[in-house]
């Protein structure tokens, strides 16, 4: 490890490159979960409500990552403006204000309801409108989406 590399630096680093790796596996969910609707079009809502499903649970570490990112951002900017402290004294004293966090609207967050939408886009595309169960599940999981994304401060 470089020495101007602290353990800090490295972890954000990390986290960075996780955040990255969760949306490129958000669209490569989204392509291969689009080819099952496109080879079952009758189960095109059954297939929209997993994508749902696991694009919530990529949504939730994504936002978990973007709030320790700004944590650790945060602590090392302090500590290279010679404030003094140490990672276990000053995360305890800066917890985020909300649950989760992050406000990059546009870029990333765009890419989980994009996908989302466009999923139920091709749900009804192929089969009609015909799951109302599936349809509902799919709103409501939407409507979960939106909120977590955009409740959750970050800067």
């Amino acid at each position: 490890m470089r020495p101007d590399l602290t353990p800090q630096k490295f972890e954000l680093l990390v986290r960075i490159v996780l955040q990255n790796l969760l949306l490129v596996g958000a669209v490569a969910m989204f392509t291969g979960l689009a080819i099952v609707g496109l080879v079952r079009p009758g189960s095109a809502w059954i297939t929209a409500s997993i994508h749902a499903v696991a694009s919530g649970a990529l949504l939730l570490q994504w936002c978990h990552h973007g709030v320790r990112t700004m944590q650790i951002k945060n602590f090392v900017v302090e500590q290279e403006a010679g404030q003094p402290g140490t990672w276990e004294t000053w995360l305890p004293a800066h917890r985020p204000e909300r649950l989760l966090g992050t406000r990059w609207l546009i870029s990333t967050k765009g890419v989980f309801l994009g996908l989302q939408v466009a999923m139920m886009g091709l749900a009804t595309a192929l089969s009609g409108m015909t799951d109302h169960a599936a349809m509902i599940f799919c709103m409501v999981a939407f409507a979960g989406s939106l909120g977590l994304l955009f409740t959750n401060p970050k800067e």
